[in-house]
């Protein structure tokens, strides 16, 4: 689980909460408040009403990493379409550089070549810029966000 990252406003948290009641309630949300992001190809990554990452690492991977859980949010902001989440990234620092992996989309389909069952573009979050569409070297994305033990 992550140190706190986000400040979440009132209103989104309403917003989650209103979309986790249509489905069953898993153990990790009822017991962090929190919302699915991202149940895909990797560990399930769910955000807290407090603003953490918890990654559900039953299967091993997670890092921890502020890219990880900024690629968390992304794709839950996609995948949910749930624009508001991506105000919880970062803003763009003067100094960023659009990235180049993704052309500044920050959604990467290995240019063109992921695709979806039915054959059309998959594009999943860029693995470069973790879904920002851009680089800067003022934020870490290696960086360690776990929660002191």
């Amino acid at each position: 689980m992550s140190r706190r990252l986000f400040a979440l406003d009132p209103d989104l948290v309403l917003l989650l909460r209103g979309i986790r009641a249509k489905y069953p309630l898993d153990e990790i949300s009822a017991f962090y408040d929190g919302f699915v992001l991202d149940g895909g190809l990797a560990p399930a990554a769910y955000l807290s009403a407090d603003g953490r990452i918890i990654w559900d690492d039953d299967e091993g991977g997670v890092q921890g990493t502020l890219g990880e859980a900024l690629a968390a949010v992304a794709a839950g902001a996609r995948k949910k379409t749930l624009p508001e989440l991506r105000l919880l990234l970062p803003p763009r620092d003067d100094s960023a550089l659009d990235c180049a992996e993704c052309e500044a989309t920050g959604q990467y389909d290995a240019h063109g070549q992921i695709r979806d069952v039915g054959g059309r573009r998959f594009p999943v979050v860029c693995p470069v810029c973790c879904g920002l569409g851009w680089q800067s070297t003022k934020i870490s994305l290696s960086a360690s966000v776990l929660e002191d033990s």
